[in-house]
């Protein structure tokens, strides 16, 4: 008698899906765009926050700049961890191995925890010795410190979810995200606007509700994640929630992975800050100029880190599938359909700057300059788009140690450019800003010599 056949057992059960990653277009962009809406979100819930506090008043606008700017500064390792679990679930997945990719996400999401329960720490019981160092008014102080005494709470919540994002961009189920983040921003927004002002019977707590409504939309979101784990069968498949042994070698090349990520991520935002400081030095409308036009170059730069994240994921993918010999075809072809798809915005940067401007100033003078200045970013993101995808490449073949070598050679070029165009040769504004260029073709020829060169092989992940 033959093994009973599968009408006697009920209904086969499908095979899950492959996890290898294809280098095709619409692959790519299957992963990007949920990425570019999903920052799109929180680009925007960041906007909302800020104008539902400036319409409570002017010194709790104040405060949440610099305590949001605190909670970046204290969370900046939680990214590294983020990024080693996105490149380690992407090389087991391109392996097919669904068992190491749960290992990655349990071992990454622990290291995550105890690093949240340490931020947790510092910013209940550390912050407020800090705060008296850097900030001068004792009521903006005093903002800042029931902000973020609050917010430490969310520190918890907002690294589990970290750790699930990571996790689906690393597999490539991206679509993920847009769902949480929707969640994410549509309860952060109904609960700032209902404990900001007090509404619906509420306190009205001002800063502290804004704080408070953080805290509970990212438990929203890490419900969200858990509970489409287990629905989507993902628990299951990968061993999410299955308690295992700490297994040394693992850990030990996630944080080998995670510490030159995470310095780099604080690095790329120390520059800024640095540049800003150097156009300070120029005078009071420079400086204001140069944070409108920033606000729209970050909007500008939304689909290429989408891009760049999807070449990271897609090459330590391919990688998995020791298939590097596609790599630079990958990193090449990604790039022209950066290229073409940014044309029509990068037209209209170059042809009515004032356009996205108005939207952030109304103020004539700072339209006047600002708009030369977006025109050489528009010029800039020919050699931004490449640069950023091949960074990605760099990042998703786990070599982070030199993409934190690059990310210093893109600071140094780039920051020694805006200061000899404007405080040492006083040349016009647009001059400053086209340090951007200087600095990104600098990274670009590295990265892409050190691509081609092969030295990402020393690296085993």
């Amino acid at each position: 008698m033959g093994p009973p056949t599968s009408s006697a057992l009920g209904p086969a059960r499908a095979a899950p899906p492959s996890l290898k990653l294809e280098a095709s277009a619409r692959a790519l962009w299957a992963i990007a765009v949920p990425i570019i809406l999903a920052e799109l979100s929180e680009t925007i819930l960041e906007a909302t926050d800020t104008a539902f506090l400036g319409r409570f008043g002017t010194l709790e606008l104040a405060a949440v700049g610099l305590g949001a700017a605190i909670y970046e500064v204290a969370v900046f390792f939680t990214f590294g961890l983020a990024d080693a679990i996105q490149i380690v679930a992407a090389r087991r997945a391109g392996q097919e191995r669904p068992a190491a990719i749960g290992d990655a996400f349990v071992h990454g999401a622990s290291l995550l925890l105890v690093t949240s329960v340490a931020v947790l720490l510092f910013l209940r019981l550390g912050a407020q010795h800090v705060t008296p160092w850097l900030i001068h008014s004792d009521a903006v102080r005093a903002g800042v410190d029931a902000y973020v005494g609050i917010l430490a709470y969310a520190a918890v919540f907002h690294c589990l979810n970290m750790a699930y994002g990571a996790l689906y961009v690393g597999i490539g189920r991206t679509r993920v995200l847009v769902g949480a983040t929707l969640v994410l921003a549509l309860s952060n927004v109904v609960l700032d606007y209902l404990l900001i002002f007090g509404h619906a019977g509420l306190p009205r707590l001002g800063i502290a509700g804004a704080a408070l409504g953080s805290l509970i939309a990212e438990v929203t979101a890490f419900l969200y994640f858990t509970v489409g784990a287990v629905a989507a069968g993902d628990a299951r498949r990968f061993g999410l929630f299955r308690l295992r042994a700490l297994d040394g070698k693992l850990a030990r090349l996630m944080l080998t992975i995670a510490w030159p990520a995470a310095l780099e991520r604080l690095l790329g935002t120390g520059r800024w800050v640095a540049f800003f400081l150097i156009l300070e030095r120029l005078g009071e409308t420079p400086l204001a100029v140069a944070n409108v036009v920033h606000a729209v170059y970050a909007l500008l730069l939304l689909p290429v880190g989408g891009l760049a994240e999807a070449v990271c994921t897609t090459v330590s993918n391919l990688i998995g599938q020791a298939r590097h010999t596609r790599l630079g075809a990958l990193v090449r072809r990604t790039a022209g359909w950066a290229l073409v798809a940014a044309l029509p915005i990068v037209a209209l940067v170059l042809v009515a700057p004032r356009l996205p401007l108005a939207v952030f100033t109304a103020d004539p003078e700072v339209l006047r300059r600002g708009a030369g200045c977006l025109r050489v970013l528009g010029c800039a993101m020919a050699v931004v788009i490449p640069a950023e995808l091949v960074c990605g490449a760099v990042m998703g073949t786990g070599d982070t140690r030199t993409m934190l070598a690059l990310q210093l050679v893109l600071a140094v070029a780039m920051l020694g450019g805006a200061y000899a165009a404007g405080p040492l040769l006083g040349l016009p504004l647009e001059a400053v800003w086209a340090s951007e260029i200087v600095g990104w073709a600098a990274c670009l020829a590295l990265c892409y010599a050190l691509l081609r060169g092969g030295r990402w092989n020393r690296v085993a992940i």
